[in-house]
């Protein structure tokens, strides 16, 4: 099994990210909450989910990460879509705080996860993640950093980015337009068109 992969970033449409290790290419579902720097070398730690039809290699820039994220997909009810979403609206710091401080409105603001399965991740998460520390990530960036320049814009990537959330491609793009600014990153633009997408 493939534990972890080191190369560079050749191109990122969220959340697909195509890294080139040593001139073979993977293909790696990765957090919205992560970019990478252009030319930059990354490790990301994975884990490889197999379906009788297909077999998908997702990436992490911690083992803490890659941990919660095999604890979600514990959770009844939880794909690694799902999963997925959730680590790319939450940092593992954030979300570990929701989970300690019970609140329910937070996890909702994740695209596909409604109240009631927000109460479920509340109950089935809380002594799971009794001790769970989150670890400093190396090799990637946090969101607000340099981002991957690529040959489509961030608008762009944000707004295919909502969709892979599951969010219709219209409505996408009208949640970037509203809170597009010239010189935003895409992760910048992801974050708060989700925050936009809640705002009554």
């Amino acid at each position: 099994m493939i534990g972890a992969l080191k190369g560079v970033p050749v191109s990122w449409q969220p959340p697909e990210l195509l890294l080139d290790v040593n001139g073979v290419g993977y293909e790696l579902q990765v957090p919205m909450s992560l970019h990478f720097e252009a030319g930059q070398v990354v490790q990301l730690y994975t884990h490889l989910v197999v379906r009788e039809d297909q077999m998908q290699l997702y990436g992490f820039d911690s083992l803490t990460q890659r941990n919660v994220f095999r604890t979600l997909l514990k959770i009844n009810g939880v794909g690694a879509k799902m999963a997925l979403a959730i680590l790319s609206t939450w940092q593992v710091e954030d979300l570990l705080r929701i989970i300690q401080q019970e609140n329910l409105k937070a996890l909702t603001q994740i695209p596909g996860v409604g109240k009631k399965t927000a109460e479920r991740l509340l109950v089935e998460l809380k002594h799971k993640f009794d001790g769970v520390q989150a670890a400093p990530a190396p090799g990637a960036s946090a969101m607000g950093t340099a981002s991957l320049t690529l040959e489509q814009d961030a608008a762009t990537l944000a707004q295919q980015a909502l969709v892979q959330l599951g969010y219709k491609p219209q409505e996408a793009a009208k949640l970037v337009a509203a809170v597009a600014e010239d010189g935003l990153e895409t992760a910048a633009l992801i974050k708060r068109a989700l925050k936009q997408a809640q705002t009554p």
